[in-house]
C-alpha cells in the first residue's frame, strides 16, 4: 500500500477570505467622518492588514453619495 504524505497546511494567502458587509446607509446616517471611521474600524477589527487607506478611500466615496430612498409606487 502506498502512503502519501499529509498535505501542507494552507498558507495565509490561500485561506478563504471571510465576507464583510458594510451598511453604507448606516454610515450616511452618521453625523461625522470621525463617527463613520470609528464604525468601519470596529467592523474591520479582525482584519490583519492595514486598514487606514481602505477607510480613507471609503469615506471619500461616501461623501459623494446620497442615501437611497425606496422608489415610490405610482
Amino acid at each position: 500500500m502506498l502512503q502519501l504524505p499529509p498535505p501542507p497546511p494552507p498558507s495565509p494567502q490561500s485561506q478563504e477570505i471571510p465576507e464583510l458587509e458594510i451598511d453604507v446607509d448606516e454610515l450616511l446616517d452618521m453625523e461625522s467622518d470621525d463617527a463613520r471611521a470609528a464604525r468601519v474600524k470596529e467592523l474591520l477589527v479582525d482584519c490583519y492588514k492595514p486598514t487606514e487607506a481602505f477607510i480613507s478611500g471609503l469615506l471619500d466615496k461616501i461623501r459623494g453619495m446620497q442615501k437611497l430612498s425606496t422608489p415610490q409606487k405610482k
